[in-house]
């Protein structure tokens, strides 16, 4: 996002400038009437992995700086068949997908593996009812909220390995539902 205005310490803010900033800011709301999801807000992340691999019974963090628990994704998924296609790689001129995945899940209180514990590598999360909550997007692989701390992971419980995965992630504010 592109700054508006830089503000110093004890500068005033006109009315013009917070009209401005309503003009140009992007916002959901969720629908007033009937509707269990009520939170007004939403995050987003754009993520495409740094590591040219997540090899088979692994995962990896997507995001840290928020709490994911309780919200509601919307996520496009796609892991692209070429090795260094991301941007800056030396394959990225065939940055350009089709997204093979489109998933819509909720991310609960977050995942825990089959021994109700923070998933690990070789332990996948494995959802149930009450108790653990993950995505699956695409066969196998799983997006979910750290149980602790909320933070969100991808983990790659396929057979196979997984070259530089993408997601865009757009959430819903927490719900309050499972807080």
């Amino acid at each position: 996002m592109e700054r508006i205005a830089t503000y110093t310490a004890n500068a005033p803010i006109t009315s013009t400038q917070l009209n401005d900033l309503q003009d140009v800011t992007v916002g959901l709301i969720s629908g007033s009437t009937n509707n269990v999801l009520s939170a007004d807000g939403c995050d987003g992340c754009e993520w495409q992995s740094s590591a040219a691999t997540l090899v088979t019974a692994t995962q990896v963090k997507v995001d840290g700086s928020r709490d994911w628990r309780d919200r509601v994704l919307t996520v496009l998924y796609y892991s692209p068949a070429g090795a260094l296609t991301q941007p800056g790689g030396a394959n990225d001129y065939e940055y350009d997908y089709d997204i093979n995945k489109l998933r819509k899940g909720y991310t609960g209180r977050g995942g825990l593996d089959a021994g109700s514990a923070d998933p690990t590598n070789g332990n996948p999360p494995v959802p149930a009812a009450g108790a653990s909550w993950a995505m699956e997007i695409d066969t196998d692989i799983y997006l979910y909220a750290n149980a602790t701390d909320g933070s969100l992971w991808l983990y790659n419980d396929t057979a196979g390995t997984l070259k530089t995965p993408i997601l865009s992630i757009i959430a819903t504010a927490p719900t309050g539902l499972r807080p």
